[in-house]
């Protein structure tokens, strides 16, 4: 036999369907909204509207000052006016403010008021202050037990939003760094950067300004250590890639058996414990690669680079999905890639896809101007890198550097004002003993080179004296006195320069 249900149950299960049907209200509002205000006002209507409460009010803690402060009101008086009460009184604890909230809302009795705390882990949120129902009735245990549940959804909304905006904002912060960055890097990298007086450097400042308008592939050729890769850069940002990315890759610094990998990427499952990889094409997509030591590129990998440059896309190792990429490539060699192309070592084909731009940079022994500009600066970075202060290069340090022939070309140079910096002692003035022992090496093979030019010299004017001597001979008819007077010598002179020279016996008295 069914029993029939009593007033006590049929009042439980519309209690409950009422509180379920509240946190439904809630958790919608809560999906909803966008940020902390939209929560405690749509949290607050919720809570007046469901308790019948005349007067309510939303308090939020402040990040800044760690106090309380009034977002929404509902009822008078306005959440401007309780602010403002609060700050007269000093009131920022939670007891204080529910003091003066109290009088504010007119409320004598304890048990016609509802205060509800938004308490995440180490850390007060807020506060939901309910005046008086309107219908006169005392808040039940009930109604806390409901409260508590929507101030505890409520808290963790609020908390994860908290995280969310914390996110936006290092988000924001970095986007911000980021830019200054690039700034940063456009201005190192700017042509006016690259350092240079001579005839040389400058015809290559000019072609680098026609290359940065150009989309084309370019090939730079230079010796080890003239600065390929920053001609590249500052190609790249000075064009309309600069916001885009710059890569760079050694094709000598790869296991010929990864090269692929490495420029198109990998799928995962390609082989045993092969995790999904980026290759460099498609991290640059959209700006620059620049491809150093092309000409060690291994000849299987030519054909696939041709294909990418031509096809502007790619399918990595394992995969059958054609990649689109928009990606500018860079080459650099310091060989002669016709020769490698005569010797079967270098794809003709793909030589023609680089080299649509060529620039070729000189060896420093060609650009000795620059040395002692480049020496200078290279001073500066180094003495604020390594925090010294060097009273500067002494002359005849800076005829030492410009005299040697730098086989390692800028970066060689830059190595050796490292070193002096990194032994030299504060304030004092670089000398040429201070060079590494390359210098002095160099100088003791030079006096058999400058022996023989000395020579050549001394025979060329040795010469030169003696076709004089035989014209003045001529002409005068080898009268002594008369030469000596037209060549501006004396007669001993002139005797002792025909005896050195060979010509005394030609020489008659007149």
């Amino acid at each position: 036999m069914e029993s029939t249900p009593t007033t006590d149950h049929l009042w439980e299960l519309e209690r409950q369907v009422f509180q379920l049907s509240t946190l439904f209200e809630v958790a919608q509002t809560l999906s909803t909204c966008r940020d902390s205000e939209s929560i405690y006002a749509g949290v607050l209507a919720i809570l007046a509207g469901t308790f019948g409460a005349g007067r309510a009010a939303a308090f939020a803690r402040d990040r800044e000052t760690n106090r309380l402060r009034c977002l929404n009101s509902r009822g008078e008086p306005s959440a401007e006016i309780i602010n403002t009460r609060m700050q007269e009184t000093g009131a920022y604890s939670v007891e204080q403010i529910s003091r003066q909230v109290r009088a504010l809302f007119d409320i004598p009795q304890e048990n016609f008021f509802a205060l509800v705390a938004l308490t995440a882990p180490e850390q007060n949120l807020g506060v939901f202050f309910l005046g008086a129902k309107i219908s006169g009735e005392p808040y039940r245990a009930a109604d806390f037990d409901l409260l508590n549940a929507i101030a505890s959804y409520t808290a963790n909304a609020l908390e994860n939003l908290q995280l969310y905006e914390a996110l936006r904002e290092a988000q924001e912060k970095l986007r911000m760094e980021n830019l200054a960055l690039r700034e940063a890097v456009k201005k190192e990298f700017a042509a006016t950067a690259i350092l240079g007086q001579s005839e040389a450097i400058q015809k290559v400042l000019n072609q680098l300004r026609n290359f940065a308008k150009s989309e084309a592939n370019a090939l730079v050729y230079g010796e080890t250590g003239t600065g390929k890769e920053l001609v590249a850069r500052a190609i790249h940002f000075n064009s309309k890639r600069a916001d885009g990315p710059f890569l760079g890759i050694n094709c000598t610094a790869i296991p010929e058996n990864l090269v692929e990998a490495e420029f198109f990427g990998i799928e995962p499952g390609t082989a045993t414990g092969v995790k999904k990889r980026i290759g460099l094409f498609e991290q640059a997509n959209g700006g620059t690669l620049f491809i150093d030591e092309v000409g060690d590129m291994p000849v299987n990998m030519q054909a696939k680079l041709l294909r990418a440059l031509q096809e502007r896309s790619l399918r990595r190792v394992g995969g059958d999905r054609e990649i689109v990429v928009d990606v500018r490539v860079i080459a650099a060699t310091n060989k002669g890639l016709p020769q490698a192309i005569r010797e079967g070592r270098f794809r003709e084909d793909l030589y023609y896809r680089l080299a649509v731009l060529e620039l070729h940079l000189p060896p420093l022994r060609e650009r000795r101007d620059d040395v002692a500009l480049l020496a200078k600066q290279f001073l500066a970075n180094f003495e604020k890198r390594v925090g010294r202060q060097i009273a500067g290069l002494s002359p005849e340090i800076v005829q030492a550097l410009e005299a040697y022939d730098w086989p390692g070309n800028v970066r060689e140079l830059e190595n050796e004002i490292e070193r002096l910096v990194t032994l030299a002692e504060d304030g004092q003035v670089l000398q040429p003993e201070q060079l590494s022992a390359k210098f002095a090496r160099q100088k003791l093979a030079k006096p058999d080179g400058a022996r023989k030019s000395f020579t050549k010299l001394r025979d060329a004017i040795g010469d030169l004296e003696k076709q004089m001597l035989e014209d003045a001979f001529k002409k005068h008819h080898g009268n002594k006195s008369q030469m000596a007077r037209v060549l501006g010598l004396s007669r001993l002179g002139l005797q002792r320069k025909m005896e050195r020279l060979g010509l005394s016996g030609k020489v008659e008295e007149a």
